[in-house]
């Protein structure tokens, strides 16, 4: 048989493959799965993030409404640009089952009360380390002071402590940070609290695994751990 016939009968069997509901084929692009065809199921997710998502539905259980968590941001799968101007980050943007951010606004309303404690899930891009890091004292300021973060009792896993207390939020097209005349969000292609563009940047870009990615601090050694998922929420504290 010569070669062009198998080249034929190659070419009709792949077409017939994909016409078939049967045909299902995954690949990964830049840490994200994506499926052609007929998969008949959900995004495939790392068992962290398996974990991470029973223990959400257990704590619903567990807790009364007033005691449950919020979750304010996540990443998992850059579905959203997170690269946006100010006005995008005081109202929120994305879809609150995947990648998202609530908004500034409602985070000042939700925490101005005090008495609120936050979690931030991580998991690294690398080895897909499960990082926790855990503030006691969470507290967002109202607009007309940029949305200050009041943060303390830091505890956790995570390398270090990678948030700075008393910053103004910093977006592309309103410069708060402390690092003039350079702003850290252009910098680090984010949207952060940053104190001298440093020790983290959570809203960062997805697809990249250098300092403009997401990433957190650690100083002992002086290095950035880039992330693939990052998850923040709060409660009212215990």
């Amino acid at each position: 048989m010569s070669l062009k016939i198998w080249i034929l009968l190659l070419f009709e069997f792949v077409i017939y493959l994909r016409s078939s509901a049967q045909f299902c084929m995954r690949r990964s692009v830049n840490g994200r799965w994506i499926s052609m065809g007929d998969c008949g199921g959900p995004e495939i997710m790392s068992e962290t993030m398996k974990q991470l998502q029973l223990r959400a539905e257990d704590e619903k259980k567990k807790w009364p409404a007033d005691k449950q968590w919020t979750v304010f941001q996540r990443i998992m799968n850059g579905d959203v640009d997170f690269y946006r101007g100010w006005d995008d980050y005081v109202k929120g943007f994305g879809n609150s089952e995947r990648d998202f951010w609530l908004g500034l606004e409602k985070l000042h309303e939700m925490t101005k009360e005090g008495n609120m404690e936050l979690e931030i899930n991580m998991i690294t891009r690398d080895a897909g380390t499960h990082w926790v890091a855990k503030y006691s004292n969470f507290q967002i300021g109202p607009g007309m002071d940029n949305y200050r973060l009041n943060i303390s009792g830091y505890s956790g896993n995570a390398t270090m402590d990678g948030l700075a207390s008393n910053r103004q939020f910093t977006t592309k097209d309103a410069d708060n940070d402390s690092s003039s005349p350079v702003n850290c969000a252009s910098e680090w292609e984010g949207a952060w609290w940053y104190s001298n563009c440093g020790s983290s940047n959570l809203n960062g870009n997805f697809n990249k695994s250098d300092n403009k990615g997401i990433w957190w601090w650690d100083y002992s050694p002086s290095k950035i751990y880039t992330l693939r998922y990052t998850e923040m929420k709060f409660r009212r504290r215990l």
